[in-house]
């Protein structure tokens, strides 16, 4: 059901959305978008349209590394 989709606790997706709010820019002006799911047990499954210049991996290895 969420082939293709990054699991992400609440910790995780906060992460993730504090990097896409820093790097809004470069994604608008790529047309880069996510989807984002949710169900009850508190996680995110989160899935970039578009990985030709990000991929989902990318973006939390740069969070890893403190590339915020």
């Amino acid at each position: 059901m969420y082939e293709g989709y990054k699991k992400l606790n609440k910790d995780e997706y906060r992460e993730f959305e504090s990097w896409i709010q820093n790097n809004n820019q470069e994604l608008y002006e790529n047309k880069i978008a996510y989807e984002v799911r949710w169900k009850e047990d508190e996680y995110y499954y989160v899935k970039l349209c578009d990985e030709t210049i990000y991929t989902i991996n990318d973006i939390l290895l740069d969070i890893h590394q403190g590339l915020v």
